[in-house]
């Protein structure tokens, strides 16, 4: 049986003398910030926490507060200069690569070697007010080595990090699980139902009386990519529980099964004094906002280019846990959902986790803590999102903005495109999305992904009018823009691909 097993006893980091060490990793990074990462000794932390895995491990914790960022052109080449490049279309090191290589094509047969790499750099950056110094950094801006640390938040505290190790580290061992057993005094069936059914796990009685959530193994064996689920299930479960949760779970290390038991140490690691659990109001809750998020994107409006992740890890502090439940993700900025609606958490408590990530609070006020979303209102949340977009310094130009809006719904209307353009919505405005194959300028309508017209334009093509507008009210919701698209389709007409923009003068 299963109690024949060998446990397995994770390495759970409880002692204090830990906390000075984890304090000068933390002063280490902080000295760092706005360093390259070429700069920093990678077994700088490691020797200062004296043992390899535990220092890997107590990085990852640290990876929410210290992240490496890709520099921008105007961050060495001056705000003028950068202005220049980004009104040809240049705002990438490769726009400018591809741009330099063009230039050589045409003056160097396509070489350039090494002793006149400078003249020839000279020459192409003088007119443009660059070094060939600049240039030949700006070319290499993206590699790996040239990435800058920057911290996120106020700078972390070695008890949030260590309790954060602690709790992933129990999370951890639990995605490795092929059965999990666990007593639930006091939690309603049903409840532990409708968990388990949103998850997508399944969950079972024994003849004791237990919960049992099932794991999954892969076509490859292992148990950790299902894993994810079950531990975020399982987390749940014993977090909106009252006293008196226990478990224990059969776990595969090394294709070895082991008993974990979820008891002491492991389970108060999950169970701090304050947590923020969404429960059923919660639930109802998120769900309304999915469906104002979803008629927002039916209606060509969009979301900002904002797309939803579900979220896997909770946010641990010393003595706090919340649990988000939604991730809201635009380029280099992360902004948690997390619900307080059936559990208001001490207000305290939420400025801290709201300072050590961006999130916003469901279902209440947030008490000052952190921004909050009393309703479940798409056009409040969307001006919540942008405004810590803006207090995080990761502003987007427009056309930035409505490509990660087709990328996400599908289209954008032309009322959106005269929102975000101003007035003078033209098809030369958004001609660098338009130029590629991946997206088209429908005159009247607004701006498809490729994939979308290109499927309605199939159907338009068996002669069915009814079956045609019902795939368009599908694909970019009903009303005039629906009709108009509609017609445009059934009379066959071209869609207009814009003039290419001029190229950078020689």
């Amino acid at each position: 049986g299963d109690e024949g097993l060998r446990r397995v006893y994770p390495r759970y980091a409880k002692d204090v003398a830990l906390l000075p060490k984890i304090d000068l990793a933390i002063d280490y990074l902080d000295g760092m910030v706005g360093r390259r990462r070429g700069d920093l000794a990678a077994e700088a932390v490691l020797d200062l926490l004296g043992d390899p895995k535990l220092a890997r491990c107590l990085l990852v914790c640290l990876a929410d507060s210290y992240r490496y960022r890709a520099p921008g052109f105007a961050e060495i080449l001056g705000d003028a200069a950068a202005a220049r490049l980004a009104a040809a279309e240049v705002v990438t090191p490769a726009d400018l690569r591809g741009l330099l290589y063009l230039e050589t094509n045409r003056v160097a047969d396509g070489f350039v070697a090494p002793a006149q790499r400078e003249v020839f750099l000279t020459a192409w950056g003088q007119p443009r007010g660059l070094t060939a110094v600049q240039l030949g950094e700006a070319l290499h801006l993206d590699a790996e080595r040239n990435a800058i640390l920057v911290r996120s938040g106020n700078r972390p505290r070695a008890e949030d990090v260590r309790a954060r190790y602690n709790a992933l580290l129990t999370l951890s061992v639990l995605r490795h699980a092929s059965e999990i057993a666990l007593d639930l005094p006091g939690v309603d069936p049903a409840r532990v139902a409708t968990i388990c059914e949103r998850e997508g796990v399944p969950a079972r009685r024994d003849e004791t009386g237990r919960w049992v959530v099932q794991g999954r193994r892969n076509a490859l064996g292992t148990w950790s990519g299902f894993g994810a689920r079950v531990a975020r299930c399982v987390l749940r479960l014993v977090a909106d529980a009252p006293k008196g949760v226990a478990g224990e779970a059969i776990v595969h290390l090394n294709a070895v099964p082991l008993r974990f038991l979820l008891d002491g140490f492991p389970l108060d690691a999950l169970r701090p004094p304050d947590r923020a659990i969404g429960g059923p109001v919660g639930d109802l809750l998120m769900n309304r906002l999915h469906e104002a998020i979803a008629q927002r994107r039916r209606q060509g409006i969009g979301f900002g280019g904002w797309t939803v992740r579900r979220a896997t890890e909770p946010i641990v502090l010393e003595g706090a846990l919340l649990l988000p439940e939604a991730i809201f993700v635009r380029d280099s900025v992360s902004v948690a959902l997390v619900s307080v609606a059936d559990g208001p958490l001490d207000p305290e408590r939420l400025a801290a986790a709201h300072a050590t990530r961006p999130l916003i609070v469901l279902g209440g006020d947030g008490g000052g803590g952190a921004p909050a979303l009393r309703e479940p209102d798409g056009e409040a949340l969307l001006r919540l999102l942008e405004r810590i977009a803006v207090n995080s310094g990761a502003g987007r130009g427009p056309l930035a903005i409505v490509a990660a809006e087709v990328a996400d719904a599908g289209w954008v209307s032309l009322a959106r495109l005269t929102e975000v353009f101003g007035t003078e919505v033209l098809a030369e405005r958004v001609s660098a999305l338009t130029s590629t194959s991946d997206s088209a300028f429908v005159p009247d309508i607004g701006v498809l992904r490729s994939d979308v017209l290109g499927d309605l334009a199939a159907r338009a093509a068996l002669g069915d009018v009814a079956a045609l507008r019902v795939a368009v009210g599908a694909a970019i919701g009903s009303g005039a823009a629906a009709d108009a698209l509609t017609l445009h389709l059934l009379t066959d007409a071209a869609w207009t691909q814009p003039t290419l923009p001029a190229p950078l003068a020689a």
